[in-house]
């Protein structure tokens, strides 16, 4: 509960330049919460251009306008694929083969302006959000660079997306993280089925969902062996009967090994990460 300044700010501030930072509406956190002052504060700077990168609030038409050559946004997707706020895990839990980043004209709508430019790069079976968002921020600065000149002098006008092709990514809650229990069983014991998901695809998902929010299970106990001996491992002062019937188990690590899913790394509420042997041998 602590705020603490981004990057951005701190390597600002080092350099003695500006940081402003305007308050969010409540009700619509991606809009600022009193546009007018920051309409009027961002003004008085008369920009150029404005750009941005990983910025969850809208910048206000007004300010847009009154700067000479509009703003540009930086977006880790190949657009219109995937506009919206958590593009990367969404690339990675929809098995894409390919993503990128897009430099995009600001709109009225959120990652629904002119495309300036983009660049592409595979998606791996090993790749994890933050280091593949590291590598697309990355790429989208050195592409905002090349790109400045031609939209500067007016000879890139960028190009209409097409909306028929376009995909929301929506922000992930933790109940996007949750794979049902006799799912997770069939996956390491049957490995492919029509009727349950692939291991391949919930292994999608646990890197998709990493680390945040994570995915996890709730396990019945009557899956677990020596029901009182458990109660008493949780918790010596809960009787058995006061217990709920299920428990919450978090799935940290794992990988498939032909064609089924291997659980790795475990964590059930109350209790600290254990392998899945440790987990096996205690519980199951």
């Amino acid at each position: 509960q602590i705020i603490s300044p981004t990057p951005v700010e701190i390597w600002a501030k080092k350099h003695n330049l500006p940081v402003l930072s305007f308050e969010n509406d409540p009700k619509k956190p991606w809009l600022f919460q009193n546009e007018k002052d920051a309409v009027n504060t961002l003004s008085t700077f008369k920009p150029d251009l404005l750009i941005s990168a990983c910025y969850g609030v809208k910048i206000p038409q007004q300010i847009l306008k009154k700067a000479k050559f509009k703003g540009l946004n930086i977006h880790p997707s190949l657009l219109p694929r995937w506009r919206g706020a958590d593009p990367i895990p969404w690339t990675i839990l929809s098995g894409d083969q390919q993503t990128g980043v897009t430099v995009v004209a600001m709109s009225e709508q959120f990652d629904q302006g002119k495309i300036i430019s983009q660049k592409k790069t595979q998606v791996t079976d090993t790749d994890l959000p933050d280091p593949l968002r590291k590598k697309l921020f990355t790429y989208g600065a050195d592409l905002l660079i090349s790109s400045l000149p031609d939209y500067l002098s007016g000879k890139n006008k960028g190009v209409n997306q097409k909306s028929q092709h376009a995909t929301y990514a929506r922000k992930l809650t933790r109940s996007d993280g949750f794979i049902p229990w006799d799912h997770l069983q069939t996956a390491m014991e049957e490995g492919t089925s029509v009727l349950r998901p692939l291991p391949s695809a919930i292994m999608r998902t646990i890197r998709a969902l990493s680390p945040w929010p994570g995915v996890w299970t709730t396990i019945p106990l009557s899956f677990l062996r020596k029901q009182e001996s458990f109660h008493h491992m949780l918790d010596p002062r809960v009787k058995p009967e006061d217990e709920k019937k299920e428990k919450r188990l978090k799935i940290i690590k794992a990988h498939v090994e032909h064609e089924k899913l291997i659980l790795d790394t475990v964590q059930l509420e109350g209790k600290n990460p254990v392998t899945w042997l440790e987990f096996e041998k205690a519980y199951l």
